[in-house]
């Protein structure tokens, strides 16, 4: 709710003072961008400091060549970056009334280069899995994610151009006149930003389809016709404001009563991409509840907050316009951090599950949807940890003089072997006699 808050105000003074036409003091935006400063420097390390006791807690050893440790190395130096860079600027409004635009364009990079890692790690990882266990959800998830990777592409490609021609410091500048001289852009970034809603559009519509999917089963609660209306919300109010490439039709309304229109379309429309990143990620949070075991639970619910950070931060406005002080640049603060949230919730979730057979009899044993992606990406990932030992115990035989302490290793890869396919087969029985129980003969 915090973040989401800043995100909307962020973007909402912006769009109420380019369609009012009314200005502020620069007094009283700079303490509103130093407030979102502060914030977003506390709720930062409040999380980072949770999640980092969820990896130090517990050993995740995995055959991939990265490490959840790594990660929360990766994104604290990206983080305390992003703080002295934008200290720096709330420096430079506070004493020289005017702000550097070269740490503007290097804390873009930052942001979005560390969030395209993150997110190109956790593709990576789907596909993975998908290279094991064909799964519509894993599908969905792995395609809607490269789409986002593509428009955030699109996105530090088009904020840095419109940066390129710009003056190498920004004074203060009456919001809604800089934006009435500066929206109009260059054919190249014009075409860029129509790419970048295309690539966005894409990405929520299959999202929202798996988000859907996984929670299909409320629909027995809810009753057909109320849960489609419901899920429905989020689409149709994502979807609305692109009315604009199709005649906007509410322009003689901003003509005939700039202020009046301005606060209505600011209050309803101001939170299009927060309402569905919050749906996106119900799917993580209500699966969390139906988990006992404490650890999966806690990666469940990072992952959800992962998840609407990302959808909610990835925007082009009003960044790209390059502001006094810099609206949109908190908010872009947030995505590699969305980015590394859901990264690790889903990848220790996936460790956690294909190394507890518990956890996975568990799952098995429950027929409710929103656990579909949890038994994929777990019985993925034992199944590919399982061909990592395997592939090891044959590099092994190969060699034909093995010293002592070598074959000791080589008994204990076996033992391991052994009791995975022990498992395995237990779980395959249980799953059977489950079905034998549900519909017997």
């Amino acid at each position: 709710m915090i973040f989401s808050t800043i995100f909307i105000l962020d973007s909402a003074i912006v769009k109420f003072s380019s369609f009012s036409g009314t200005s502020y003091p620069t007094l009283l935006n700079v303490t509103i961008f130093t407030i979102f400063y502060t914030i977003f420097v506390a709720a930062s390390l409040l999380l980072i400091k949770s999640v980092r006791k969820l990896v130090y807690k517990y050993e995740y050893k995995s055959v991939l060549p990265f490490h959840p440790r790594f990660f929360y190395y990766m994104i604290s130096i990206i983080l305390l970056s992003t703080f002295a860079i934008i200290l720096a600027i709330i420096l430079q409004l506070t004493i020289l009334n005017e702000y550097t635009l070269s740490l503007l364009r290097a804390q873009t990079y930052i942001s979005h280069i560390s969030a395209l890692v993150f997110l190109s790690l956790l593709i990576f990882l789907f596909v993975r899995w998908l290279s094991s266990r064909r799964d519509y959800s894993l599908v969905l998830y792995a395609i809607s994610l490269s789409l986002l990777s593509l428009a955030l592409t699109i996105s530090l490609i088009y904020i840095d151009s419109n940066f390129a021609n710009r003056p190498s410091s920004v004074r203060p500048v009456a919001i809604h006149f800089y934006i009435s001289c500066c929206a109009e852009g260059s054919p190249f970034t014009e075409s860029l930003s129509t790419v970048f809603d295309i690539l966005s559009l894409s990405s929520f519509l299959l999202m929202w389809i798996a988000t859907a999917k996984l929670l299909n089963q409320y629909r027995y609660r809810m009753g057909r016709l109320r849960y489609f209306s419901v899920i429905c919300v989020p689409l149709i109010y994502y979807v609305f404001p692109f009315q604009g490439y199709f005649g906007d039709a509410l322009f003689p309304l901003l003509v005939s009563s700039p202020l009046i229109f301005s606060t209505i379309y600011v209050l309803i429309f101001s939170a299009t991409k927060q309402v569905g990143a919050v749906f996106f990620g119900l799917s993580f949070w209500f699966a969390s509840g139906l988990v006992y075991d404490d650890r999966v639970r806690k990666n469940l619910l990072v992952s959800s907050i992962g998840m609407m950070i990302l959808f909610s931060s990835i925007t082009l406005a009003p960044l790209q316009f390059g502001l006094y002080p810099p609206y949109g640049l908190i908010t872009q603060a947030f995505i590699p951090l969305g980015a590394y949230l859901l990264l690790v919730g889903i990848f220790t979730s996936a460790i956690q599950i294909s190394r507890d057979a518990v956890v996975r009899r568990e799952l098995y044993r429950s027929a409710i949807n929103q656990l579909d992606l949890l038994r994929s990406i777990g019985t993925s990932e034992m199944e590919k940890e399982f061909e990592g030992r395997v592939k090891y115990l044959e590099k092994v035989n190969r060699i034909s003089e093995i010293p002592s302490h070598s074959k000791i290793a080589e008994q204990i890869e076996v033992e391991n072997v052994k009791k995975i396919l022990h498992e395995v087969l237990e779980e395959v029985h249980s799953k059977d006699r489950m079905k034998e129980t549900d519909y017997p003969t």
